[in-house]
């Protein structure tokens, strides 16, 4: 039986488990109801033929009918008595004089035997008292009471009983009631067990207990083995969950103190939440920055039933992807420089080898002249700036670049840019050669194709200073209403999936503690500055 209950469903666990909790209660009331009700029967019947005694004893007719031989007076008093017991509704009335002999009995032919039961003595002595006897009708509960006349002699005794079985039996039809009552009492608390298993089951979406531990041991392995972080919220801003991949970002981050249970406003900054639960619209892709800390971030309402009850964040630590992004942008501007210089080298290897072909060795000599020299010019004027050998390198592969499409690119400065750390080194030539490829793209239909790069160093007695690179080209400008959206992902004027340099670009400057600044009117070109500290270049780092 056991096994069975055991082995059955969540419906039937429940329906049983709350029929036998209302067991017990039930059967404990109906047996102290039952206590107290034939406690109440008996009282009563005690009661009754207590009053009934102290009638009968107390009345002229019966004193005066106990004293006298009479005929008229005796039917006087058995009259009164017959009359009494009707009214009372007792059993008997009995009256005994003092030897015990029987002077009235609802029985005639049992009067002038002795009463019967053994229980009258006491009676006879002047007490009264109520005793439980079996008599002439059977088992009875008595009450004697002794008569005394005027002059205060007593002449007998009374005793006026009900049947015991006529208690019990009043008891049983108060009881009676009452055993319905409590049995449809079980009854509806059955069938309420019932609809509560059913109103349960629904909840839980008709799953077993074993079938929801399973779901929630999946659901922490899936959260702990996710390399997202995943946040979420109840309906008051409360964080319900962290999973372990958002607490190890946001400790990394900075944010410190327990997190589960804290409201999600004073314990991570920037996040939102709070007006998607307000709003009920989701955000994609949305960038957060959590103590300089930057992560992309999802952020969803959860709904059930069409009613918000709360939200949920997920997201990535932005800064090693933030880094890939910058290599592979990196190794394409190197890439292209590399392109460049190979298109142009094949370029000039055409015409030496068709001079020579030609024996035209005198244009030969001035064309290699010219080559060798303009190359000095160009390495010169780089290697006086910079003293970084891949920043030195990549800044030739743009003249190159710049030659293939007709561009005039000009670099001059003030004081010397100092070998720089790797991290430095890339860093400056992302920013540099996204602000000359986004210079390239401004001056392609311009009439005059020039582009000036100006590096300046200002160094400070400690040996560092402000590095300030501008770019300047003879473009067609950038409308005002445009120039706060450039540096936005996606958002470009040049058509369909383009936007990401500059954006690559704040990035960039925002890990190497830099700002950039616009100068640009419609058809008078732009300039793009930007200044950082040359120390984060040399040490790869904020200081």
């Amino acid at each position: 039986m056991l096994h069975a209950i055991k082995n059955s469903s969540l419906f039937v666990k429940l329906a049983i488990m709350v029929s036998l909790a209302l067991c017990p209660p039930l059967l404990l009331s109906h047996l102290a109801e039952s206590y107290f009700i034939s406690k109440y029967g008996y009282e009563e019947a005690e009661k009754t033929v207590t009053n009934v005694a102290r009638l009968s004893a107390e009345s002229s007719t019966v004193i005066e009918g106990m004293r006298s031989d009479k005929p008229e007076i005796r039917k006087q008093m058995v009259d009164f008595v017959e009359m009494l017991t009707h009214v009372s509704s007792v059993k008997f009335i009995v009256l005994i004089d003092m030897q015990g002999t029987r002077v009235y009995h609802p029985e005639a032919w049992k009067i002038g035997g002795h009463i019967m039961g053994g229980d009258e003595g006491d009676s006879l002595k002047g007490r009264t008292y109520i005793s439980s006897a079996r008599g002439s009708f059977g088992f009875s509960l008595r009450a004697f009471r002794p008569i005394y006349d005027e002059q205060g002699k007593q002449l007998g005794a009374v005793a006026v009983g009900i049947m015991s079985k006529d208690i019990e039996a009043n008891v049983a039809r108060l009881n009676g009631p009452l055993l319905w009552l409590s049995v449809l009492s079980l009854c509806i608390g059955i069938l309420l067990a019932v609809l509560l298993s059913r109103t349960i089951k629904k909840i839980l979406f008709g799953l077993e207990p074993h079938q929801i531990a399973r779901m929630l041991e999946e659901r922490n392995a899936i959260l702990r083995t996710v390399r997202e972080g995943i946040i979420a919220v109840n309906k008051d801003g409360t964080l319900v969950l962290v999973n372990q991949m958002a607490e190890k970002i946001l400790r990394s981050a900075g944010v410190t103190g327990p997190l589960e249970g804290q409201p999600v406003q004073n314990t991570i900054p920037a996040t939102r939440l709070d007006a998607i639960l307000e709003e009920g619209k989701p955000e994609y892709d949305m960038e957060q920055n959590i103590n300089g800390s930057i992560i992309m971030t999802n952020r969803a309402p959860i709904s059930v039933q069409g009613k918000i009850i709360g939200a949920v964040a997920t997201f990535r630590d932005m800064t090693e992807v933030r880094a890939q992004a910058e290599r592979l942008t990196g190794l394409s501007n190197y890439a292209e420089a590399l392109r460049s210089r190979s298109h142009e080298y094949l370029n000039k290897l055409h015409v030496i080898s068709g001079l020579l072909r030609n024996k035209r060795y005198d244009e030969l000599e001035q064309y290699l002249e010219r080559i060798i020299g303009s190359k000095k010019r160009e390495t010169s004027s780089i290697a006086a700036l910079v003293k970084d050998p891949i920043v030195a390198g990549f800044l030739e592969s743009k003249y190159s670049r710049a030659h293939e499409l007709g561009v005039t690119l000009h670099i001059e400065g003030n004081g010397v840019l100092p070998p720089l750390s790797a991290k430095g080194a890339h860093a400056l030539v992302t920013i540099v050669g996204n602000l000359i490829d986004n210079a390239f793209d401004a001056v392609t239909y311009a009439g005059e194709k020039r582009i000036a790069l100006r590096i300046e160093n200002d160094v400070t007695t400690s040996g560092m200073g402000q590095l300030v690179i501008s770019v300047a080209d003879t473009g067609r400008g950038i409308a005002d209403e445009h120039q706060e959206k450039i540096f936005t992902k996606g958002f470009s004027t040049k058509g369909s999936n383009r936007g990401i340099g500059l954006y690559m670009l704040l990035l960039t400057l925002d890990e190497v503690d830099g700002s950039v600044e616009i100068d640009s009117r419609l058809g008078h070109g732009s300039i793009f500055t930007v200044r950082f500290p040359v120390t984060t270049l040399v040490e790869g780092e904020k200081p």
